[in-house]
């Protein structure tokens, strides 16, 4: 299949560009959630260990 010369802009990019401040908070909680979920499972399997 042969592709375009075009370049192709992703929609969800433009969607998260369009609201730069609401992407910056989104990607903060998501970061936090990450930290806290990584924080209590390591904290369970300490306890488990030790």
């Amino acid at each position: 299949m042969e592709q375009s010369a075009a370049p192709m802009a992703c929609p969800d990019c433009h969607a998260l560009t369009d609201d730069l401040d609401a992407h910056e908070r989104w990607h903060t909680r998501l970061v936090r959630d990450i930290a806290v979920a990584v924080t209590q499972h390591e904290a369970a399997r300490g306890s488990r260990t030790g």
